[in-house]
């Protein structure tokens, strides 16, 4: 379970990103970060809010995984060291090797 002191934690630390985020030169991208960051803030609160609401135990929303790395199973991914760069990999048509699209369909390497 996800503790309300590091709710408050997370939500302290977004209320310090606004003051480095309006020293942002472009308006546009400063009026983006802003809005992301108040929109943050909001949620947190809220989160923090149903947190102490809850009569029973609220699950964490961070999902804990055994491993780091997501293994991948299927036997059709291919390594691009395996790819023959000189056929296309969508038509299968041959490639020159000074174009970067194939002049068959126009797929890109």
């Amino acid at each position: 379970m996800v503790d309300e002191e590091g709710i408050e934690q997370f939500q302290r630390w977004l209320q310090a990103r606004l003051p480095i985020a309006e020293q942002i030169e472009d308006p546009a991208e400063r009026n983006r970060t802003l809005q992301q960051i108040e929109s943050a803030i909001q949620l947190a609160i809220q989160y923090g809010m149903l947190l102490g609401e809850a009569e029973e135990e609220v699950p964490s929303p961070f999902v804990e995984r055994d491993s780091p790395v997501r293994v991948v199973e299927d036997a059709s991914v291919t390594s691009k060291d395996e790819y023959d760069e000189s056929v296309c990999r969508s038509c299968e048509a041959d490639m020159s090797g000074d174009l970067d699209f194939c002049p068959a369909c126009g797929e890109f390497r």
